[in-house]
């Protein structure tokens, strides 16, 4: 199931997962996860986006949550 990069960063921290290391796994700084979790970045780069669904499921399915 592909979410937007928002969603995936929401259910990676509800995983458990900082923003730090969110950043880190999408070898992206701390902010612009920030920025993308409160919104200020709407449309993040494609390469950010895919990056971060990767990651999610990986290691982010929640079964629902």
């Amino acid at each position: 199931m592909k979410l937007n990069p928002q969603e995936c960063i929401r259910k990676l921290l509800l995983r458990g997962f900082s923003e730090k290391k969110i950043a880190e796994k999408a070898r992206v700084s701390q902010s612009t996860i920030h920025r993308i979790k409160v919104g200020d970045t709407a449309y993040p780069r494609i390469d950010t986006a895919d990056k971060l669904q990767e990651i999610y499921e990986k290691h982010g399915d929640l079964g629902g949550v």
